[in-house]
């Protein structure tokens, strides 16, 4: 393990594998995991300072460093002018999700007393893989009533009040807290969110978890957060001219992040981060950051402190890569 100093250099990690009852194969397939359970692969925590949760710098000078300890060490090299979450965390979370069957209904709280750790969660997903049919389930329908829902919200009468939104990939939907959500079976996405797992089920398909009992739900704490005000997502897409160097797409934008959808061709660019640390999730391709190679999966932690990192596809096909900016 490197002596500690500050993390001036794009940041690797070694992912967290995430036994889940609703998973699928073909991120464990793609990614040729070797799974140290027997279930299906749920998701894969690629970047946390989640408590207990948290991800370790893989090569470079900080190799087998937390990032929990990066950032006990020397937040303000990390975030530069990026603000840590309300706890103290990285306030950013990256993973990979693959639903090889549909996740629960459920929300997630804002910041504040509704969460049990004062830190809601807001997200963002890429999608990168649907089965024909499939999509996600996310907002209410319009015109849907308080009374009326919150008496069918917790069995599958629910299914009457949910929208169901066609996406392809490439496509981002954006899920603020109190937005009714759910991933439908068929979909790997991935998605960049607050540092927070706070998770209100309101029903989940009455199936039997992992442990052949019902999954706990927590009806009453999700209606207690369910906005009304939000109607059903309208996805984003980047749409690129295949330029041989660095094109930059806006997908999403909150007062904890920016998503953007980055195409880089083999004459590669130059990353700018004006002083916020950036999260890049590889979600095609390949290529290099720095001296470091990059492929699908490989979600980087450039620091705030560092102004600029040089950027290279290949000849092949461009590189492509989720961007998320901490604000």
């Amino acid at each position: 393990m490197a002596a500690p100093h500050s993390p001036l250099e794009p940041l690797f990690f070694h992912r967290i594998l995430k036994e889940k009852v609703w998973g699928g194969e073909s991120l464990s397939k793609t990614l040729d995991l070797d799974l140290p359970f027997e279930g299906p692969l749920g998701e894969t925590w690629e970047l946390s300072d989640y408590p207990g949760e948290e991800t370790t710098v893989r090569g470079g000078a900080q190799d087998g460093v937390t990032l929990r300890t990066l950032m006990e060490q020397d937040s303000a090299a990390l975030l530069g002018r990026s603000k840590p979450s309300a706890d103290g965390r990285f306030p950013l979370l990256v993973k990979f999700i693959d639903a090889g069957d549909d996740l629960s209904v459920q929300i997630h709280p804002g910041d504040g007393p509704q969460s049990p750790t004062g830190v809601g969660k807001t997200e963002a997903w890429y999608i990168l893989e649907q089965a024909p049919g499939s999509g996600v389930i996310c907002g209410l329908k319009p015109g849907t009533s308080r009374e009326v829902f919150e008496a069918e919200a917790g069995d599958k009468r629910v299914r009457n009040h949910l929208a169901e939104i066609e996406v392809k990939r490439g496509d981002c939907v954006f899920v603020p807290s109190g937005q009714t959500h759910a991933i439908r079976a068929g979909v790997v996405l991935c998605e960049v969110q607050q540092t927070s797992d706070v998770t209100y089920r309101m029903y989940d398909w009455d199936r039997l978890g992992l442990d052949g009992k019902p999954r706990e739900t927590h009806l009453q704490q999700a209606l207690e957060v369910v906005d009304y005000n939000l109607g059903p997502a309208l996805p984003s897409r980047a749409e690129f001219e295949a330029q041989p160097g660095l094109e930059k797409r806006k997908l999403a934008s909150c007062q904890y992040f920016e998503l953007a959808a980055l195409q880089i061709g083999a004459e590669g660019g130059t990353l700018e981060t004006q002083g916020f640390a950036h999260t890049l999730a590889v979600v095609g391709g390949s290529g290099c950051i720095g001296d470091r190679k990059l492929q699908f999966g490989d979600t980087v932690l450039v620091p705030g402190s560092l102004e600029q990192v040089k950027i290279l596809g290949n000849d092949h096909a461009p590189l492509e890569i989720l961007m998320g900016v901490a604000l």
